[in-house]
């Protein structure tokens, strides 16, 4: 049995997304998952003087949402795991969020 020839193409509503996380549960059909970015608002720091920068604000905004069934979540994890065996390779291990966050800790902005 031959496999069936495969076209692709980009959607009409294609975007780049920088992601910022995600967020999400386990249905029975699988993974259902928010992805959102983030975004730096300094319109409140640039009102002050001096500049305080803990007037910053976070936006999130929901960017969109994935169903995923449990055969695409394991392939998505082999996928990832393989990506960042290789990024790792190259550039250096990626510290996890608990390091970053004890080295902000033990070397605080002055």
């Amino acid at each position: 049995m031959s496999l069936p020839e495969f076209k692709s193409e980009y959607s009409p509503t294609y975007k780049r997304i920088n992601v910022g996380g995600l967020f999400g549960k386990i249905h029975p059909v699988g993974l259902q998952a928010f992805v959102y970015s983030e975004e730096l608002l300094i319109d409140k720091v640039l009102a002050t003087e001096p500049l305080s920068p803990n007037r910053a604000i976070i936006k999130r905004t929901i960017e969109c949402e994935l169903i995923i069934d449990p055969m695409q979540m394991k392939s998505i994890q082999l996928w990832l795991n393989q990506k960042i065996a290789e990024y790792e390779k190259i550039f250096g291990q990626i510290p996890s969020p608990e390091e970053v966050e004890s080295r902000a800790k033990r070397h605080p902005q002055q």
